[in-house]
C-alpha cells in the first residue's frame, strides 16, 4: 500500500523517484490483498502486479533512503543490516502531524476493511513529509 500511494504523490513532482517496497517478514511473492487493491483503486492506483519481497543486500545497496513501518521493522533492519542504519527512518519520523511523528504505522494484513483505511490515512498523512525530507537531503 505504501509503494502505491507514495508512486502516486510523485509521480507529476520533477525530481525523479524510484520506489521499491519489500518486507522483513514475507515468504515473498504474495500479491496485495483484497482490501489493498480495493482501496487504491479507489485513489487511482493499481497495484494487482505487485509482488511482496524479501528485503535483501541487493535492496538495501540499491536504496538511497529506507522507510519502516513500525519501530521493530526499524530495529530488524538496523541489526541486518547494520551499515544501512544511518539511511533507515521510520516512515512517520518527519511526519508534520506532531501527534503521528515518531508512531507505528499498523500493518493491516488480515485486518477488516476499516484497519486498511486508517493505514492508508496515515501513510497519507506521512508520505509528503517523506517527500520533503529526501528533496531537502539529497
Amino acid at each position: 500500500m505504501a509503494e502505491g500511494l507514495f508512486r502516486k504523490i510523485t509521480e507529476e513532482d520533477e525530481s525523479s523517484f524510484e520506489v521499491q517496497s519489500a518486507g522483513v517478514a514475507t515468504g515473498g511473492g504474495q500479491g496485495p490483498s483484497k482490501y489493498t487493491l480495493d482501496i487504491l483503486e479507489e485513489e487511482g492506483i493499481d497495484l494487482s502486479s505487485n509482488k511482496s519481497q524479501f528485503l535483501d543486500r541487493k535492496l538495501i545497496d540499491w536504496a538511497s533512503h529506507i522507510f519502516t513501518m513500525s519501530a521493530s521493522h526499524l530495529y530488524t533492519v538496523q541489526q541486518m543490516f547494520p551499515d544501512a542504519a544511518e539511511k533507515a527512518f521510520l516512515v512517520t519520523e518527519f511526519c508534520d502531524n506532531e501527534l503521528m511523528a515518531g508512531q507505528d504505522v499498523p500493518d493491516p494484513y488480515g485486518g477488516n476493511r476499516n484497519e486498511y483505511e486508517h493505514t492508508r490515512n496515515l501513510l497519507n498523512e506521512s508520505l509528503p513529509s517523506i517527500v520533503k525530507f529526501i528533496k531537502t537531503n539529497n
